[in-house]
């Protein structure tokens, strides 16, 4: 026979276990929304970077229209 105090055990238990759950899912979404925040940035300078070694290779024109959109900002 259990008592009173031991009757509420399992929803003490489970409230205890879902709150460490939701700290843990909050600490790695907000670890992916920074890492994504960050990933454009470098997205956008690793093309840049794919696209200048090309550009070495091809001829002068081609690296002609990079300054420009650089000097643009």
């Amino acid at each position: 026979m259990s008592n009173p105090q031991d009757d509420n055990q399992a929803v003490v238990w489970a409230v205890l276990v879902a709150v460490i759950v939701l700290a843990i899912g909050l600490a790695v979404g907000f670890g992916v929304a920074k890492s994504k925040k960050a990933a454009p940035a470098a997205a956008v300078t690793a093309p840049a970077a794919e696209a200048s070694a090309p550009a070495a290779d091809a001829s002068a024109p081609a690296v002609a229209p990079a300054a420009e959109a650089s000097a643009a900002k």
